[in-house]
């Protein structure tokens, strides 16, 4: 293979460079095998699961190790043997450039199977050092010592370290002594998002997540300027229609489109839950956006832009003092929004799922099939909502830890509720059996309890349609708190 130098500036103003091979040469079943080359990172949920356990322990502080030079400290677990030309730079080094090649001793950057064998050695090492995997998040691990738990997370060579200082002091020992690392000290930024954590007189935390560099790149990169501010991500009402092809942006302007949009759904994970469904309703133009789905962008873009210190908040109601006895509460709320979709006739699934009153999940996506009332429809959101609530019941249970149950499910719909609480058939829902009876079958076993809302105070609504701004601004404060964009904020 040849290569490649990557520079870059690091936030601390030191240069870096790094030899990168051009993995596009390999051959696939020689010099790596497609079963391979796939390594996994920490779930964004996940994330927002463990520091809510921190945000309850009045105890619990993180931290954020580095590991140096990860991916070179990785193995081949195939057998694999490859060569690369000499780099440029070194042929002072090798006498005559075309009469020599290089054995790789390691997957350098670049290789398709670096990220895997890293993580593969980093397993290795970490069960090594006494701790174990979580069945629901390949990459939370955990440790019970003391009658205290304590928790690593690995997001690629990005190591968090969470538990009482004695915990973490050790974790980061146990790291030292496996890898060679660097302490990047207490919680302040993961994986591009700016973390604001401070505690109450009474030890409860509260976690901020924002991400200014990625809003200015927005404002930098799109041009967002002039004009009213928008008070919500999309106007009320409105729903993005797929073109027929006729009307589309031109090359430049169609990947602008798309690089906007992806930018959105990044934010939408981690800390933008209430620019969700407008996201998604652009999300669903990649292929042929028009002038008017550029609009919507714009929009979507300024409002991000014009309240660029608004994110996800992270407060719980409840202090955990580290008892394995403890019994969490996860509730979860669903919306819908019938036929939304006037291009195929697909309805919206909605939710949010809150750990001791904190949003660790929350989800708007066009259903996968065509429902035939509303009814229907919500029942089919009830079921998203069901099966991230047992996510967050597994990754808690995986680390040993107890949860209330039932778990309460609310719906906003009569009709979906009373079908999850009956187990009659007929009608007009014969053929969504499969989904009530697993609604059904969660509640015979005590795990779930469903209940009925107001539809006026289902906040799950905002990831279902594009509501008006009294409605959007009631809802949001449940997941961003009150901040300065409030009518009468501060």
């Amino acid at each position: 293979m040849t290569t490649t130098w990557a520079m870059k500036k690091k936030p601390n103003g030191k240069l870096r460079g790094r030899l990168n091979a051009r993995g596009y040469e390999q051959i696939e079943g020689k010099s790596y095998y497609n079963d391979s080359i796939a390594a996994p990172v920490m779930n964004a949920n996940s994330v927002r699961i463990v520091w809510v356990l921190m945000a309850t322990n009045p105890d619990w502080i993180a931290k954020i190790v580095d590991v140096e030079g990860a991916f070179l400290q990785g193995k081949f677990v195939n057998g694999e043997v490859m060569y690369i030309e000499v780099p440029d730079g070194m042929e002072q080094f090798y006498g005559r450039r075309e009469d020599v090649v290089l054995k790789l001793n390691a997957p350098i950057y670049g290789t398709k199977q670096a990220a895997f064998c890293f993580y593969k050695t980093l397993v290795d090492k970490i069960k090594n050092s006494k701790y174990e995997r979580s069945k629901a998040d390949p990459c939370l691990y955990y440790r019970w010592k003391n009658g205290r738990l304590a928790l690593m997370v690995s997001w690629v060579d990005d190591i968090m370290a969470l538990g009482h200082p004695e915990d973490v002091k050790q974790i980061e020992e146990d790291l030292n002594n496996a890898f060679a690392c660097k302490s990047e000290g207490y919680l302040k930024e993961y994986v591009g998002s700016k973390i604001d954590f401070t505690r109450d007189e009474t030890g409860l935390g509260t976690i901020k997540i924002t991400q200014p560099v990625l809003v200015q790149k927005l404002s930098e990169s799109f041009d967002v300027n002039g004009g009213r501010n928008p008070k919500t991500p999309a106007i009320a009402g409105q729903t993005l229609v797929r073109g027929d092809g006729s009307n589309t942006l031109g090359p430049k302007e169609t990947t602008k489109f798309r690089s906007g949009t992806a930018i959105c759904l990044f934010m939408t994970q981690w800390l933008r839950p209430e620019i969700y469904n407008a996201t998604r309703g652009c999300a669903r133009q990649m292929s042929a956006p028009s002038p008017e789905h550029m609009k919507g962008l714009l929009h979507l873009m300024k409002y991000a832009v014009t309240t660029k210190n608004r994110g996800l908040v992270l407060k719980p109601n409840r202090i955990w003092n580290g008892d394995k006895d403890f019994k969490f509460k996860i509730s979860g709320r669903s919306d819908s929004d019938y036929a939304a979709n006037t291009d195929d006739g697909r309805s919206i699934s909605g939710g949010r799922i809150f750990l001791e009153s904190a949003p660790v999940i929350h989800r708007s996506a066009t259903q996968k099939f065509v429902t035939l009332s509303v009814t229907e429809a919500e029942s089919a959101a009830g079921v998203m909502v069901a099966q991230d609530m047992l996510y967050t019941y597994r990754m808690l249970t995986s680390m040993g830890l107890q949860v209330e149950l039932p778990m309460v499910l609310e719906m906003d719909n009569k009709g979906a509720v009373d079908l999850a609480n009956n187990w009659s058939v007929g009608g007009r829902t014969r053929h969504v059996d499969v989904r009530n009876y697993f609604l059904r079958e969660l509640k015979d076993e005590g795990v779930l309890c469903i209940k009925h809302i107001s539809g006026v105070d289902n906040e799950a609504d905002i990831f279902t349609k594009n509501t008006p701004g009294p409605v959007f601004e009631k809802h949001i404060r449940k997941f961003v708190g009150d901040d300065e964009y409030m009518a009468g904020g501060e």
